[in-house]
């Protein structure tokens, strides 16, 4: 109901009819985590003095101009954000610090970020930013749509401090499917955006070496292989670990040896250590003896390396 009016009449209406217009209302709400539209109501045919009253007498609880709680006011994060995009539109999408919270490695905020491609005045509770995003630039979590773990990061760029952007980095690696190559294509995608600088800061920490399966480390790795007579090894193929397939960088297959060019920053740990150390683990029991090199083990390193090397491939 709008602000400043009066509670419509509510003769004529009876029971049976308001009962089954409050079920239509509470089956919508059950889809959307309590949360309806005015549109959607009006859609569903429930008329506007029926909404009014409504509103008036606290069955329905105004969120955001248009959208309405049902029964009681809902604080839980997912309904603020279902609120949120109910609000703005079908193309806005949940970003920044929201989609951060939402993928698990940012605090609750309490404004709820949203991106959407069209820009729109401003709107209480919500922080709208106006950016069109391509649908790999989307990931849908608990049926709404955030923007990804890697796109979240480059956002969080022109916010954060170079420490804190780091940390969050970290986080994000740890509790979600986060790739450095996501990380480049994401990259690549915002050149243009305010952050970009910031954000290549952070990503030239996190993979010095290069970007891609042919990156500097794993040529120096080949070229180490070879300058020291390794017998020959298969690259990049395609090698199932238990219930899991994964492409090591250097693979002895008869002698059960797995070598992984390892360029990451080691100041960010724990970078991927969780998942990299499951997969180290996962290999052991499946009778596999993996060995990850970082750039000292191929400079100051290098003899240690080839000694350890011979010793697993028994030469």
């Amino acid at each position: 109901m709008e602000e400043g009016k009066k509670c419509p009449a509510r003769r004529g209406i009876s029971s049976d009819l308001r009962h089954g217009t409050d079920a239509l209302i509470a089956e919508l709400a059950r889809r959307q985590d309590g949360r309806v539209t005015r549109k959607q109501l009006l859609a569903a045919g429930i008329s506007r003095s029926a909404i009014d009253r409504r509103v008036w007498s606290g069955q329905l609880h105004r969120e955001h101009e248009g959208v309405y709680a049902v029964g009681y006011r809902r604080r839980e994060i997912w309904g603020r954000f279902r609120s949120a995009l109910m609000a703005v539109g079908e193309d806005a999408t949940i970003a920044l610090l929201a989609a951060a919270h939402g993928h698990g490695f940012g605090a609750e905020p309490v404004l709820i970020d949203v991106a959407c491609p069209r820009k729109l005045p401003p709107r209480a509770g919500i922080r709208l930013h106006h950016h069109a995003l391509e649908p790999w630039q989307v990931e849908r979590v608990n049926n709404l749509p955030l923007t990804s773990p890697a796109q979240t990061l480059f956002d969080l760029a022109s916010l954060l401090s170079e420490a804190k952007l780091a940390k969050t980095a970290n986080e994000a690696f740890v509790v979600t499917d986060l790739t450095i190559a996501q990380l480049h294509a994401v990259k690549h995608a915002n050149a243009r955006r305010r952050g970009s600088t910031a954000f290549a800061t952070l990503l030239a920490r996190i993979d010095p070496e290069a970007e891609n399966a042919d990156s500097p480390l794993e040529l120096r790795l080949y070229d180490f292989l070879r300058a020291r007579g390794f017998p020959d090894w298969e690259s990049n193929v395609t090698l199932r670990i238990g219930n899991e397939l994964i492409r090591p960088d250097v693979l002895w297959r008869s002698e059960r040896v797995i070598v992984e060019a390892d360029g990451r920053d080691p100041h960010l740990a724990p970078l991927n250590f969780d998942r990299d150390r499951r997969r180290d683990r996962r290999c052991r029991v499946e009778g596999w003896e993996p060995v990850r090199v970082a750039s000292h083990d191929l400079g100051p390193g290098a003899d240690e390396l080839d000694a350890d090397l011979r010793r697993l491939l028994g030469l």
